[in-house]
């Protein structure tokens, strides 16, 4: 994985999870319809796989910024161009959500193994979404740092935006670059020109300046709060350890 990917605490978070489900290769978890171990081990290896997609999209987006033609540059189309940029703001923003959606998932399973009342949802996982596990939590858990944390991302503005513009991408959408220009004529005659760059989503509120550091600055914005969440996590699975012992 990547340096920026919290691989440390997210293994110790896994390890320390293991410890409330059956053993892998035991009679329960192989006879196990619901595949519960496997839904969370599944949905731990689809966060670090996600963040991943997310890293490489942001590289083929500035290489592909980085090696553009020069009239692509000053704003006039170019179709297989347009269709790589497109691609990669697509997928790197589907994908950034679901590192987020998959780390709930993966805590709703997690759930379930220590209070499974609260955490119906296994035998249909198509009902768990980060908003469930949220309100599971919240249930089951509300003096947990983890249940502050999913109910404060709900509410974050960087996971927002993240969320926001997937939902448009996905649902709607494409966006498209949209370039802009204008000039003024200072007193002394002096000419300037000033040009300005944004990837353009009708009806969104969220401004994209176009320019290579486009998804540097979500990927920043995902890599903070996945460490955030991975460390509430860890703590959590750490300070369940008496309870299953007892």
């Amino acid at each position: 994985m990547l340096t920026a990917f919290p691989e440390t605490e997210f293994r110790a978070f896994a390890q320390g999870a293991h410890t409330f489900f059956p053993g892998l290769l035991s009679d329960e978890a192989l006879s196990d319809p619901l595949e519960r171990r496997r839904h969370f081990d599944w949905a731990w290896q689809a966060v670090r796989y996600r963040f991943r997609l997310c890293a490489e999209c942001n590289e083929e987006f500035k290489a592909l910024l980085d090696n553009a033609s020069d009239l692509w540059r000053a704003g006039w189309p170019d179709e297989e161009q347009d269709y790589k940029v497109e691609r990669s703001v697509y997928v790197f923003f589907m994908s950034g959500l679901s590192v987020f959606e998959s780390f709930g998932f993966c805590l709703y399973f997690l759930g379930n193994a220590l209070r499974p009342n609260d955490f119906p949802h296994i035998d249909d996982p198509r009902k768990i979404t980060l908003h469930v596990t949220k309100k599971a939590f919240d249930a089951a858990f509300p003096q947990a740092a983890i249940t502050r944390f999913l109910v404060e991302l709900m509410q974050n503005q960087e996971f927002s935006t993240i969320d926001g513009i997937r939902n448009i991408l996905a649902h709607r959408i494409s966006g498209r670059r949209s370039v802009q220009s204008w000039g003024m004529t200072s007193p002394d005659g002096t000419y300037t020109q000033t040009q300005e760059a944004t990837w353009h989503l009708p009806r969104s509120n969220t401004k994209l300046i176009f320019d290579r550091a486009l998804l540097q600055r979500h990927l920043d914005e995902i890599t903070d709060l996945l460490a955030q969440l991975t460390s509430a996590s860890l703590e959590f699975v750490e300070s369940c350890q008496p309870m299953q012992a007892s």
